[in-house]
């Protein structure tokens, strides 16, 4: 049902607002700021006050006027905030503290071989203590604890849905787990929306809330923003990237369908095609000094990945027409430089004339979405959502 809306709810958006611009804009006058957010003078003087009395905010100096005062300039208090963030994938928990500048202030690092949820969610918390003792800080100093984690992902209830190739977790819940034994609210994504979170807020994204995230990892995945905000669709299961048809040879998929983007360009399965070509590799960091040695192999398996690749994005460009698409994930970075010139080369050609090209760039944060899990609780404390407006009706 639909419903309006009262003055607190108003008041909520509001500050989320004037957060955001500072975010963007800082260092920024609070005149600036009533221009860039069409609020007045008064709203943004007093939510502005309120923010630097808790904080949030902080004066970073001032700016000089032709005519009366100098105006104060204001940014974000890097010590004003701060968040934890836990990336659970099928062979690795890596955990990291981040202050709201972004600034990583500890960092966790577990290796394991898919363990089951009676394994994995104790040392959750185990993760979140080191990061805590490393940084010196206490539970209750924190906005949030975001987990990352492979989908399907039912957001609503934190639930797992059926993830390939991670046994034991279907209907497992990560965040209720955490939220029944911590002291903060706990955030659940799945690991490529909580990569363009972090890219949005601290990466390639920053100035663009229309993106499109590709994670290459132990799986394909994707992320969508729209307007800022992540898009999920009717059930939470949007942008199902590494299971969009990449072929024809028939090859199964964890998933039970044949040929999916993920049965070609996942890191297992770039490594079992590479050893078939004969290259002995015992892990991903194997492939720097091949690509710098302009392996054969190496760079004919790039090609027909970008050109796999390219397919995939060419579709979600016509379905979502975003400012940015952004590649990252877990493999080593040169190789994934030399992926999305390939890639972006590739859209160019086969791109159809009647769209504006839409903008394929690297990920600025590497391999981290743990850090993208951790920019979760504050992109849901500060950016701007049209929910906050709703408020629920009775009867």
């Amino acid at each position: 049902m639909l419903s309006g809306t009262n003055v607190e709810h108003a008041h909520q958006y509001n500050r989320r607002i004037i957060l955001e611009t500072i975010r963007l804009r800082e260092p920024v006058s609070k005149a600036e700021l009533s221009r860039l957010t069409g609020l007045t003078p008064q709203t943004i003087g007093n939510t502005t006050e309120q923010f630097i009395n808790q904080g949030i905010v902080e004066v970073r100096g001032k700016q000089a006027s032709r005519r009366g005062q100098p105006a104060q300039l204001l940014g974000l208090r890097a010590k004003g905030g701060f968040s934890a963030g836990l990336h659970l994938d099928r062979d690795h928990l890596t955990g990291v503290l981040l202050d709201l500048s972004g600034q990583p202030l500890a960092r966790s690092h577990l290796e394991w071989n898919f363990p089951r949820p009676e394994e994995a969610l104790p040392q959750l918390l185990r993760s979140l203590d080191q990061l805590l003792l490393e940084s010196g800080l206490a539970q209750t100093q924190l906005w949030g604890v975001g987990v990352s984690i492979p989908g399907p992902l039912e957001v609503e209830t934190g639930r797992l849905l059926s993830p390939p190739n991670f046994v034991g977790w279907n209907g497992a819940s990560p965040r209720s787990w955490l939220q029944e034994r911590l002291l903060v609210p706990v955030y659940v994504e799945t690991d490529s929306t909580a990569a363009a979170i972090g890219e949005r807020w601290f990466g390639a994204g920053r100035d663009h809330p229309n993106l499109f995230y590709v994670y290459l990892g132990m799986g394909v995945g994707g992320g969508l923003l729209a307007e800022g905000q992540p898009f999920r669709g009717a059930t939470g299961a949007a942008v199902m990237f590494g299971h969009i048809p990449a072929g024809q040879e028939g090859r199964p998929c964890p998933c039970g369908g044949t040929d999916c983007l993920e049965t070609y360009l996942s890191l297992p399965m770039m490594l079992r095609e590479l050893a078939s070509a004969g290259v002995s590799i015992t892990s991903v960091d194997d492939l720097d000094p091949l690509l710098a040695a302009a392996d054969p192999r190496l760079l004919a398996w790039l090609t027909a990945a970008a050109q796999r690749l390219a397919a995939s994005v060419l579709a979600a460009q016509g379905l979502f027409d975003p400012e940015v698409i952004i590649i990252g994930g877990r493999w080593p970075q040169r190789v994934l430089t030399r992926l999305v010139a390939l890639t972006a080369q590739e859209v160019r050609r086969r791109e159809p004339k009647i769209v504006t090209p839409t903008r394929i760039v690297q990920a600025e944060l590497g391999d981290d979405s743990a850090l993208g899990a951790a920019t979760i609780a504050l992109f849901n404390s500060i950016t701007p959502n049209t929910e906050v407006l709703s408020k629920v009706r009775s009867g």
